[in-house]
């Protein structure tokens, strides 16, 4: 019997020898919420696998049909850090380390990484999702950085997916908590091939069947073959794409000259688009000091590597976990389920600039990081 809220590893033999990597993320009753012993054993299972001349590549998805990530365990993060008011909050740190490392472990992988996005993927599920060579949704996808609506903000890589994103689609989403589809994904290039949903393990039997060999370039390429084959074979119908159908006014709210200002037009959208209301919504209900940081974050990670985004992101959780606005956040949602936080802040403009500097400061004198991203 699985045990839940782990990470399960099977080994599927191929017929020339060596053998695929399934990862499943395993807490379907939780929407494989990643936990602290969850993601220390992801990120030892991927150290494992890259070392192992055995495994060609790695197939990381999550159990049940309903998500394959909702994101952190954030009931969890706060129990830390209020454990030790004032003080470091130790669970909440080396989570973030190593859901970090395991997620940079990801992008930097020698060896093909699909990625099975089917369902909910939010959060630092899509965190992990992106950083995949061959990421895979599902006509059943819906993705999200939420974060704002519990006073935290996007992290796991996203200061620099989300720059990656076109135009200002990046800013927007983070800022609103929009919902994304499959179609978006693809649009945003946060995804390679939607699939469907139900084809999941005759997906994976044809990957199986590749004539895999010892060269990673030649594996990701006949991999992008049988992926692209099958994604026209099922032929799914997308709906249609709201990222790139509001674009132009995406763009446009979103370069106007100074956070106040976006924060207004955005939340001020009287139209009758029922994805850009919901996205009004998102921003006007979330955190305002969420909102500031975003604009900072987004811009200093704009200029910076990869290991130093996550470098940068693992202060900032480390600082903002510890703030009031998180907790409260956390309660509103998850724990009284209200959904009336209250915040410290009304708008961007009552948020000082001394409190967003103090996120960038780093609690300690060597980042975890610096041995974690070594690989």
């Amino acid at each position: 019997m699985q045990v839940e809220y782990s990470v399960c590893f099977e080994r599927h033999p191929l017929p020339a020898g060596g053998y695929l990597a399934q990862l499943t993320l395993n807490a379907p009753s939780r929407l494989n919420a990643l936990t602290p012993e969850m993601v220390t054993l992801l990120h030892k299972l991927l150290l494992e696998i890259r070392d192992d001349s055995e495994a060609v590549a790695v197939f990381l998805d999550g159990a049940g049909k309903r998500a394959f990530c909702a994101g952190a365990d954030t009931l969890r993060i706060r129990e830390s850090a209020l454990a030790n008011p004032g003080g470091v909050a130790i669970e909440a740190d080396a989570f973030f380390a190593y859901e970090y490392a395991a997620a940079h472990l990801i992008h930097r992988f020698p060896k093909p990484v699909i990625c099975w996005g089917g369902g909910i993927v939010m959060g630092a599920g899509l965190g992990l999702m992106v950083g995949g060579s061959h990421r895979i949704v599902t006509n059943s996808s819906t993705l999200a950085m939420p974060e704002i609506s519990i006073g935290l903000f996007p992290n796991v890589g996203a200061s620099w997916f989300l720059g990656q994103m076109p135009g200002r689609t990046g800013l927007f989403t983070a800022l609103t908590s929009a919902y994304l589809s499959p179609a978006d994904a693809l649009y945003a290039g946060l995804a390679d091939y939607c699939l469907r949903d139900k084809s999941k393990e005759e997906v994976l039997r044809k990957i199986i069947n590749i004539d895999w060999c010892d060269d990673p370039e030649w594996n990701a390429e006949h991999l992008t073959e049988c992926l692209t084959d099958i994604e026209v074979e099922q032929g799914v119908t997308l709906q249609q794409t709201s990222l790139k159908d509001h674009r132009a006014w995406i763009d446009d709210v979103c370069a106007l000259p100074t956070p106040t200002a976006v924060e207004a037009a955005i939340c001020g959208y009287k139209g009758h688009c029922e994805w850009l209301q919901l996205a009004a919504q998102g921003l006007t209900r979330g955190a305002s000091s969420t909102a500031k940081l975003i604009f900072r974050q987004l811009d200093t990670g704009r200029g910076l590597s990869l290991a130093d985004v996550f470098k940068m992101e693992l202060v900032l959780s480390s600082n903002r976990v510890r703030d009031p606005e998180f907790a409260e956040g956390v309660r509103a949602r998850l724990i009284d389920r209200d959904r009336d936080p209250h915040w410290c802040y009304k708008n961007i403009g009552q948020v000082p600039d001394s409190e967003i500097d103090a996120l960038f400061t780093s609690p300690w004198q060597t980042n975890p990081l610096d041995e974690l991203l070594v690989l």
